[in-house]
């Protein structure tokens, strides 16, 4: 593999038209939605710069990867732990959420690192307190300039919860910094509006004419007919996970499934996320390269785009020297065959067999329409959910079971 990334410069020409999206910036190299990952992505020859946008007690819009500070700020250990509460509609665990929070007290906040692979004991060596949040229109300015990026993606969650118990209206506040940024023009970037709910991207449709994307909030292995039908009626692509495209049994690849063939046969782009450099993310039959990973959702599933918080790895893989040469490309190109490696597992050591998982239907799409903007009176405190106790917040250990899923894995090979 090494003749085909051998030599190969910044520059080289791109043989692959793969987008590569970020995932919350360059998260995997700065903290996630920060200024330093957003550049760092940029530089990094990301095509479609993701944004979430999250809402402040003032109705300031700005990004962080969850509603829930906790997750990716320090607010945890700040003045701000007594806001902590529990939200059914929005998540089972309690959390200290930005829509009680002003936009100066978040800004004055520090980012924390996001370990995805915490469960494995495995934290990302990243700079600390590096990198500053940023407001959508800042982020606007930033990105309206930048003439190696091509789209931005404005991601859209809780606008039901907003609207109707904040009375923040993100859609609304969305559409408004877009148009004062100029994205409503003609020649501007293309502007990407994604969400796992349908009935915001309906709203966005009556009122603009951005690209939209739905995202599929859980793994499927197929779509009805119907289902899809009605997908494309809001949608022109779709975001889907790894696995909704190859399961896995134990980290080993089973098969494909039938999503992305469903999807594109309606001419729906598909978007998978989320690739990692981490050793742990690829399972086993990638032997834990991400080129190979890369390459067999590319070639192997002929997906649209690449959903990374790496995305010099990703554009580094559409430059290579080995892509478009036909029948004559190595051996070492070929994606991998889901099924190769589970197939050599002896009897004695088969994991349990795995139910498939179950094709998306129309009734977890449809939704009802967005209710109008609630008047909430104005308070100095948090005014909806249920405040958490006091106590020892320590998270959970999970225990990672990747080592002894590689020893059955080598056991296998040898017998």
């Amino acid at each position: 593999m090494d003749s085909c990334f051998a030599h190969l410069g910044s520059n080289a020409m791109k043989k692959d038209k793969t987008l590569v999206i970020s995932k919350y910036g360059a998260s995997g190299d700065h903290l996630a939605c920060t200024n330093l990952a957003y550049n760092k992505a940029i530089s990094d020859g990301v095509d479609v710069l993701d944004c979430p946008v999250q809402m402040s007690k003032d109705g300031t819009p700005f990004f962080l990867n969850s509603i829930d500070l906790i997750e990716s700020t320090t607010v945890a250990q700040s003045s701000f732990s007594k806001f902590s509460m529990t939200i059914p509609e929005i998540k089972s665990s309690s959390g200290i959420f930005a829509f009680n929070l002003t936009w100066n007290d978040i800004n004055n906040l520090t980012p924390s690192i996001l370990n995805p692979f915490a469960k494995c004991r495995l934290f990302r060596n990243l700079p600390k307190n590096a990198g500053a949040l940023l407001t959508l229109s800042y982020f606007l300015s930033l990105t309206k300039n930048q003439t190696s990026l091509s789209d931005v993606a404005i991601i859209v969650e809780n606008a039901t919860y907003l609207v109707d118990k904040q009375g923040l209206s993100v859609i609304d506040v969305v559409i408004s910094a877009l148009s004062k940024a100029g994205y409503d023009k003609p020649g501007s970037q293309k502007v990407y509006i994604q969400s796992t709910n349908s009935s915001v991207l309906l709203k966005f449709k009556e009122k603009t004419s951005y690209e939209l994307v739905y995202k599929i909030d859980e793994t499927v292995g197929d779509a009805a007919n119907a289902t899809v039908e009605d997908i494309k009626s809001f949608a022109s692509s779709v975001v889907v996970n790894k696995d909704s495209v190859i399961p896995n049994n134990n980290q080993f690849l089973t098969t494909y499934t039938n999503i992305v063939p469903k999807l594109k046969i309606a001419n729906l782009l598909v978007f998978v996320e989320t690739f990692s450099s981490e050793f742990v993310s690829p399972a086993w039959d990638f032997f834990a390269d991400e080129i190979v990973e890369i390459n067999t959702y590319i070639e192997g599933a002929q997906i649209d785009g690449i959903i990374t918080n790496f995305p010099k790895i990703v554009d580094r893989y559409r430059r290579n020297k080995c892509l478009g040469l036909g029948d004559n490309k190595p051996t070492y190109m070929e994606p991998v065959q889901p099924g190769g490696i589970f197939g050599l597992i002896t009897k004695e050591l088969f994991p349990p067999v795995e139910a498939t998982f179950p094709p998306l239907i129309e009734s977890k799409v449809a939704e009802p329409p967005l209710p109008p903007v609630a008047k909430i009176a104005p308070t100095s405190s948090p005014n909806a959910g249920t405040k958490s106790p006091q106590g020892n917040s320590q998270p959970k250990v999970i225990v990672c079971f990747f080592l002894s899923t590689l020893a059955v894995f080598i056991a296998s090979l040898l017998l």
